[in-house]
């Protein structure tokens, strides 16, 4: 399937990295020829695919291998159209996933991806996105006190508990805003 073949469906839903990972009613992206790419494309440059022609992206464990994250995220807002719904899934930096392969070149924090949510970013970012939601999962029994403490203050479990209490998986859901004035960093 071609770019051009996808754009013609009528909902357009993407599965960036997808690699082997098919996801149903989502078209597999991936730079390699892999078993559920159906287009063949890096996330490092512009994606072949319209502007404002994408109604949700599902990026698992891709984000951290991508070295200009603001590039990819200027491109994420480009294809897709307003109210368009991103999910991107990655490993916490306390993670021992997060450290072990060596093509992760971010080591992302809860409050990662809030920078993007600021309107002061907007000049090298391209545009606007609202936080619809954001988890850390943590795993095993010791989890059942990160989630304690996470929950009392996400900031001060980052600033003085995370390595005592290491956290598993990231997930953000962010909706894309395409206003004149870009929204910035309001939260649905």
């Amino acid at each position: 399937m071609t770019a051009a073949d996808a754009a013609n469906t009528h909902a357009l839903r993407l599965n960036l990295g997808c690699g082997n990972k098919a996801k149903p009613g989502f078209i597999g992206v991936d730079r390699f020829h892999c078993s559920a790419a159906q287009v063949v494309a890096t996330l490092t440059g512009r994606l072949p695919f319209a502007d404002s022609s994408v109604d949700a992206i599902w990026a698992d464990n891709v984000i951290e291998h991508i070295p200009d994250l603001p590039a990819l995220m200027a491109e994420l807002h480009r294809v897709c159209r307003d109210g368009a719904r991103i999910t991107l899934i990655t490993p916490h930096f306390t993670s021992l996933s997060s450290w072990r392969d060596p093509t992760h070149v971010h080591h992302l924090s809860y409050f990662s991806l809030d920078h993007f949510l600021k309107p002061a970013v907007a000049h090298y970012m391209g545009g606007g996105f609202a936080m619809a939601e954001k988890r850390l999962s943590f795993g095993g029994g010791i989890g059942l006190l990160g989630r304690l403490v996470f929950a009392i203050s996400p900031a001060w479990y980052e600033e003085k508990w995370c390595f005592v209490l290491r956290a598993s998986t990231l997930r953000f859901d962010l909706t894309v805003v395409k206003t004149p004035e870009k929204s910035g960093g309001t939260t649905l």
